[in-house]
């Protein structure tokens, strides 16, 4: 009997405590984001010049990381509606907004639910924050019926992200410093310049 209290009882921790995030992380093409995944999730490959991970759960849920070059926009919460926008939703229940920090820096969220083109319907939480110049828009997606249950995941991944903006900028330097001398060296005269004697 006290087995099956216990069993009882750790069933009902785990359906409360926060989701288990597994040793799996996901990188952008460029380096410069690393994303933390909850058991389960995977990644898919990104769809689009602006997007950096994406990840689903086989299941319906799904996030997006975007980066907006800060110019574009006036500033987080005009980059926040764009998202929305973007979604073209047939309908939402209005999208509520808050002003939060992610990471010690100010971020503005957005959560809505609405009905896509194709007839599902499914409730965003959308998490935009500048960093080195640009807007990072994270956006968590799960379709209505599971989104209750999902949305802590879906708004924990804003926080999960981790940015290293220095690999970028020397990953070009890097590859472009070796290649400079090569020409030159390859082209240069100096080497052709000894048989100057000749026109004696």
């Amino acid at each position: 009997m006290k087995i099956w209290y216990s069993l009882a009882v750790a069933a009902t921790v785990a359906a409360f405590s926060p989701p288990a995030y597994a040793d799996m992380t996901v990188k952008s093409q460029d380096g410069t984001m690393e994303l933390a995944l909850p058991n389960g999730w995977h990644e898919v490959k990104p769809e689009g010049a602006v997007a950096k991970i994406v990840a689903a759960d086989g299941r319906g849920s799904r996030v997006v990381v975007r980066a907006y070059p800060k110019e574009d926009f006036k500033d987080a919460k005009t980059a926040a509606n764009f998202a929305v926008e973007k979604l073209k939703l047939l309908d939402n229940d209005g999208a509520k907004t808050e002003d939060i920090q992610v990471g010690g820096k100010p971020a503005v969220r957005l959560n809505v639910t609405g009905t896509a083109s194709s007839g599902m319907r499914a409730g965003y939480i959308i998490t935009v924050f500048e960093n080195d110049g640009m807007y990072i828009d994270v956006m968590g997606k799960s379709d209505a019926s599971a989104f209750a249950k999902q949305s802590q995941v879906l708004a924990g991944f804003a926080s999960q992200l981790k940015i290293t903006p220095a690999a970028a900028s020397s990953g070009p330097s890097a590859s472009s410093g070796p290649a400079a001398p090569s020409g030159p060296t390859a082209s240069s005269g100096s080497t052709v310049k000894p048989p100057a004697p000749a026109p004696k």
